[in-house]
């Protein structure tokens, strides 16, 4: 099932951002595309990296794009590994 490209400053199921650094020169909607391999920090997740997206065959600078639904794993604030996922991509119109 498609779902929308995640980019550079969506946010997580624990509110968590999207840092990068994203495929720089692939735009959506102003904002560079989400890839496997970028930076998560926020309140809950201070070090992510989205580790598992369900477009392994879109590539976006040679790295898969993430979407929506994509795994993010980290370290909380206490130490804890933390496993989330990518939530709000608000690029309805962008889809993989």
């Amino acid at each position: 099932m498609p779902t929308p490209i995640a980019t550079i400053a969506n946010l997580t199921a624990t509110g968590d951002v999207i840092i990068g650094p994203g495929a720089l020169t692939t735009m959506v909607k102003g904002l560079p595309v989400a890839c496997m391999g970028d930076a998560v920090a926020g309140p809950l997740c201070i070090a992510g990296v989205i580790t598992l997206t369900t477009a392994l065959n879109i590539l976006s600078k040679g790295r898969p794009t993430a979407n929506i639904g994509s795994v993010v794993m980290g370290v909380s604030m206490l130490g804890f590994p933390i496993v989330t996922s990518v939530l709000v991509c608000p690029n309805v119109n962008e889809i993989v």
